[in-house]
């Protein structure tokens, strides 16, 4: 039976996925394999196999930021699509929690937290999709309207130097003269909006599926302590004599719900673990090459850093906010059945209280690849480490200019 559409499990972003063979029909996987190709084609073989086309240490700063960013979208996408099962299991978990937690016999704030949190989430990505449509346009005009500027200025004045343009990403392009040849120039602008509309296209994807799954955890968690606070209300209400068979059958479906919670996070985590990972280890990178940039070079075109810079602070502090926000929610399902009244109850009932108590005195969040749990402390330590790697390699440069 399918759920009504307001409990339905973020219905955009499936719709977004499917679009580019993420989801839906296996037929159609092959969009994605041929969008992801043309994007690895256009943008990280170039960087990486024919370089940056300069020498400046500007341009080179510049460069490697613009790779290390683009190299965490692309593999980030590539191990969400390798793990679709996973994501497909969560899908099917949260449809059946959601159904399960709406029925009659269940308290109605249940179905208004599902449905407020579906509706924020909704909100969320669509706007999100909304201002990563404009990236792909202010990633590039302030590059082509520096070119303009100097290829207008320039002309009829005679100089020894070629008219040097302005490129969005610094790299070379299979053999174009895309620097300095005018109708090369182009060639590369359109060939390359084109890519970073879809660079966008698949960040969306990749940003508001994963925080999305992340708060959607923590979710099942509230679900779960409303059910026992919900317990504990009946429990004064019922009749003395039914008051034992009612108990075990709502403690039964509460071990099972926490269950299926506990099988979500762990899905959580399969897919997101090493995508956090490269999360902290770019940002702390990117950041520290852009401080060095911008502390070399304040032009036009500093605009296009911004764009990466500014998604960067926006996942990684998403990350690490609803990281915390799940510890938080998982340690209260914890609190919530420790306040029932456990020691007047029989052995029986307290071996159900025990499997809750025991999977929530255990850490429960989303690592990094396994080495910390995702928090905003997290974010704390990434922003100073930027700034410390920043200060040592602008002190290293510096002594070697001398």
């Amino acid at each position: 039976m399918d759920l009504p559409a307001e409990l339905q499990v973020m219905p955009f972003n499936l719709r977004l996925m499917e679009l580019v063979g993420m989801w839906g029909p296996t037929s159609k996987t092959y969009r994605f394999y041929l969008s992801y190709s043309f994007g690895i084609m256009m943008i990280l073989f170039p960087k990486i196999f024919l370089g940056m086309g300069s020498d400046r240490f500007d341009d080179i700063a510049k460069g490697l930021s613009e790779l290390l960013f683009q190299t965490n979208l692309y593999v980030s996408v590539a191990i969400f699509a390798i793990k679709r099962s996973a994501f497909e299991r969560m899908v099917d978990i949260l449809s059946e929690i959601f159904r399960k937690v709406t029925g009659p016999q269940h308290p109605r704030e249940c179905y208004e937290m599902i449905c407020e949190q579906n509706k924020k989430n909704d909100k969320f990505a669509k706007f999100y999709a909304l201002n990563c449509c404009f990236g792909p346009f202010v990633y590039t005009i302030p590059a082509f309207t520096t070119t303009y500027l100097r290829y207008f200025s320039a002309s009829g004045n005679y100089t020894e130097e070629p008219l040097r343009f302005e490129l969005p990403m610094e790299q070379e392009f299979y053999g174009l003269q895309i620097r300095t040849n005018f109708v090369h120039y182009h060639i590369f602008l359109a060939l390359g909006q084109v890519v970073y509309c879809y660079c966008a296209y698949i960040s969306v994807i990749k940003v508001t599926s994963m925080l999305i799954l992340i708060k959607y955890s923590s979710l099942t968690y509230r679900l779960i302590a409303v059910q026992i606070r919900y317990l504990r209300l009946q429990l004064i209400m019922e009749k003395k004599e039914d008051y034992a068979k009612m108990k075990i059958e709502q403690l039964v479906k509460i071990v099972q719900l926490h269950e299926s919670a506990f099988e979500m996070t762990k899905l959580v985590e399969e897919i997101v673990h090493i995508p956090m990972a490269m999360q902290f280890m770019t940002c702390i990178m990117v950041w520290c090459l852009i401080m060095l940039y911008v502390s070399t070079n304040i032009t036009l075109t500093l605009f296009n850093l911004m764009v990466p810079f500014w998604l960067s602070v926006i996942e990684t502090y998403g990350f690490s906010y609803l990281g915390t926000e799940l510890m938080q929610e998982a340690a209260a399902v914890g609190t919530a059945i420790y306040e029932l009244p456990w020691y007047e109850d029989s052995v029986e009932l307290q071996r159900y209280y025990r499997l809750i108590i025991q999977r929530t005195q255990r850490t429960t969040g989303v690592t990094a690849a396994k080495f910390f749990y995702v928090g905003i402390e997290k974010f704390g330590s990434v922003v100073n480490m930027s700034y410390t790697y920043y200060l040592v390699l602008k002190d290293a440069l510096s002594k070697n200019s001398q």
